[in-house]
């Protein structure tokens, strides 16, 4: 964690703890240097709970990006240095919501085994039903599950391999939203830190970041979706702890910005952050071998083979 006060002091920079209606418990308040010219405002605020920055206006931050704007003359090592010398090596610990449910992740009506229906689906997406199956323990709906008809069900587990909720793909091409996760009362645990396939990673060896279960799927175990690409605070605090973080989401331009906004947020914690490119589709239209090559390259798999 930076000593957020300490650090403004040093450099000069302004900041606020309290005394304004931008002000609010955990935050310490500045001025934005990125929808502003940096010196007006107290819209830009740093979290003294997760280490990390956010505008009332513009959106999240990283505070290397802030330091970089708010000191233009100095060099990128002497920004480094700043940083290393501002750590305050206390553990940032996530705050529990009040709401957050200790039951059991509740299961989607009419939940069962694929059909042909599912099976098909899948295969048109050059997916191994029987693989998916086997290992990301996929079932399907049918007609009886209300707002969950006709989809592809996957369980999300934890670290510890329990399920805490529930995502799937409808089959229609005319059902809104495509994808479905359980309500936040149907999830076991904080419904804002899901991250879809996170047991089958090893914080040692690195991990993938990648948008969906689709593209998870494609990638193979070392890979976590976090469903969508509003990716949530909760979820870039377990993602710090992984020594190397990849992040590979969908090219199109708005996918990007959400890619470098967490490449940015996890860019001050220990270890490296990269953002993947040079490919032009999702990592879930990848031929197979492709994207096994791809998990290959970063060290996160050690063959050729989806399994390991």
């Amino acid at each position: 964690m930076i000593n957020f006060v300490d650090l403004c002091k040093e450099q000069g920079l302004p900041f606020l703890e309290s005394g304004h209606h931008h002000c609010a418990d955990g935050w310490i308040q500045t001025h934005c240097p990125f929808c502003g010219d940096g010196s007006h405002g107290w819209h830009l605020g740093f979290s003294t709970e997760y280490g990390n920055m956010s505008c009332w206006r513009c959106g999240k931050h990283s505070i290397l990006d802030w330091l970089r704007r708010m000191l233009p003359r100095g060099s990128s090592a002497h920004i480094g240095k700043i940083l290393h010398d501002h750590q305050t090596g206390r553990r940032i610990n996530v705050k529990k919501s009040k709401t957050i449910r200790k039951r059991n992740a509740k299961a989607p009506p009419g939940l069962g085994p694929l059909k042909q229906s599912h099976r098909n689906f899948l295969l048109e997406k050059n997916f191994d039903p029987v693989y998916l199956e086997m290992i990301w323990g996929l079932k399907g709906t049918g007609h009886l599950s209300l707002e969950w008809n006709f989809r592809i069900v996957a369980p999300i587990h934890n670290k510890k391999k329990e399920i805490v909720a529930y995502t799937g793909r409808t089959l229609s091409k005319d059902v809104k939203p495509k994808w479905k996760t359980s309500h936040k009362e149907d999830t076991k645990g904080d419904h804002r830190a899901l991250l879809y396939g996170i047991e089958y990673t090893d914080k040692e060896k690195g991990v993938l970041i990648v948008e969906g279960p689709s593209d998870v799927w494609r990638m193979g175990m070392g890979c976590v979706g976090v469903l969508g690409t509003s990716w949530k605070e909760e979820q870039a605090a377990i993602l710090r702890y992984y020594k190397r973080r990849f992040i590979y989401f969908d090219p199109e331009p708005t996918a990007q910005k959400k890619a470098e906004e967490l490449a940015n947020w996890l860019s001050v914690f220990p270890g490296e952050t990269e953002i993947i490119g040079g490919v032009d589709c999702d990592p879930g239209d990848l031929p197979q071998d492709e994207a096994n090559n791809i998990m290959i390259e970063l060290g996160l798999r050690r063959n050729n083979k989806n399994l390991t």
